[in-house]
């Protein structure tokens, strides 16, 4: 389904030599926001039976990392991070610099699938030990002070030549006036992919004028669309997302791919092939992943088709994707060649 006129400006993709991992490394994109320990329970009672990496930023970052190493997490974490991240690190090469211990432990979340388009809670009525228990208490109880502060962020962005920076983040005025104030001055695209409890229209005035002041690319799926708007269906919210006053939003509608919206136009981009373990995290996954693509000058198709291919990537396995050099040359043929179909059927 295309909504609006279809695009006329594909652009090419091609493979980016990608520097060095280190402690010392240069990087181009800052990923902020939360890290989570995530154990998954699947409607039919199955689960990953282990806590795997996750949380908005590290999954994000999992989008952009999968095309360049030129990128760097700002997150604030616990002291038992290390046990499970350490490997992953390791393995991928990984800047440490932004990760900042402040508290005993990382957000652990159970998180429980409610039907099958992929909705999920963090479920509080699931069993759970004794210690899984004050593990999710902790969680709630610390997920507020953990998450990236402007300060953390400014850190990253500073005198740095930055070109985007992603931010899961709610429409809280004080923190947008301090991070916009940043943004001004160090001159970097922003992703802001909106938490769940402030898509709701209660927000809506808020939102429309974060976006107008702060927002290049914006991220949202169809059940927050639907609660910030107040709508039903992909036509209603996508003239809604079009009223805001961003440069494009990657409207992501689960199981059914993603549209691709700027004023003009809306493009619906179908899921990329490959095999399906987990879509946990495949949001922020596609997010990281258009804002790569966004400030690389892509166009919007293109855009839709890299955070898609990042989303089939996320999908294969339990928790982030874990060898980012493994999958990065597929990920870039794919790409092509979804671009090459996708500018055949609309007859550019």
């Amino acid at each position: 389904m295309t909504v609006g006129k279809q695009q006329k400006n594909f652009t090419s993709i091609t493979r980016i030599e990608c520097k060095a991992g280190g402690d010392d490394m240069q990087y181009d994109y800052v990923i902020a926001g939360n890290v989570m320990l995530d154990r998954v329970i699947f409607l039919d009672g199955s689960q990953s039976g282990r806590e795997n990496i996750g949380g908005p930023a590290t999954f994000a970052y999992s989008g952009v990392r999968l095309w360049t190493d030129d990128v760097i997490q700002c997150s604030n974490v616990g002291a038992d991070w290390e046990t499970l991240f350490r490997p992953w690190i390791e393995k991928n090469h990984i800047n440490t610099e932004g990760f900042k211990i402040i508290t005993d432990r990382c957000n652990h979340s159970i998180i429980k699938y409610k039907d099958k388009s992929g909705q999920y809670a963090f479920d509080m009525e699931v069993p759970m030990t004794e210690e899984e228990y004050w593990l999710k208490n902790d969680a709630w109880q610390d997920f507020g002070y953990m998450k990236s502060s402007p300060e953390d962020i400014e850190k990253f962005t500073k005198g740095k030549n930055i070109k985007g920076v992603y931010v899961a983040q709610n429409a809280d005025r004080t923190f947008w006036r301090k991070f916009g104030e940043i943004k001004k001055r160090d001159g970097f695209k922003l992703m802001w992919e909106i938490e769940g409890p402030w898509a709701h229209i209660h927000y809506l005035n808020d939102v429309r004028e974060i976006c107008r002041d702060n927002v290049d690319i914006f991220s949202i799926n169809i059940e927050e669309a639907q609660n910030l708007f107040d709508v039903e269906g992909d036509e209603a919210c996508i003239k809604d997302l079009q009223s805001l006053d961003v440069d494009m939003t990657l409207f992501r509608v689960g199981e059914r791919g993603l549209y691709a919206v700027t004023k003009e136009e809306a493009v619906h981009l179908f899921p990329s092939p490959g095999p399906i373990v987990d879509p946990c995290g495949c949001g922020n996954t596609s997010t990281g992943s258009a804002l790569y693509a966004y400030c690389e000058g892509k166009d919007p198709v293109m855009v839709g088709i890299m955070a898609n291919v990042a989303a089939s990537m996320n999908i294969r396995q339990y928790g982030v994707i874990p060898d980012f050099e493994t999958v990065r040359n597929e990920a870039y043929s794919l790409a092509t060649e979804l671009y090459e179909k996708y500018r055949n059927r609309l007859e550019i």
